[in-house]
């Protein structure tokens, strides 16, 4: 696994990422549904909860593919 390894699984990540961010009303839609068994007036079951939690989902995956293009860009 050679550097440049690290470079594309990072900006497969960072891609991945970007896609996440996109999807994230859909991905918070799906959220509330998923969550329709809890009580009514559950916190995590609002869709302003869900699309929170999209958003912090994206936002590590990138951090990760940032990780990996640090890692590639780090002087030996």
């Amino acid at each position: 696994m050679g550097d440049p390894f690290l470079a594309i699984v990072g900006a497969f990540l960072i891609l991945s990422g970007l896609v996440l961010y996109l999807m994230r009303n859909l991905m918070a839609r799906a959220g509330v549904e998923g969550w329709a068994w809890l009580p009514e007036g559950a916190q995590f079951k609002t869709y302003k909860h869900q699309r929170a939690w999209s958003k912090l989902a994206a936002g590590i995956v990138a951090v990760a593919g940032l990780v990996f293009i640090g890692v590639f860009l780090w002087p030996r």
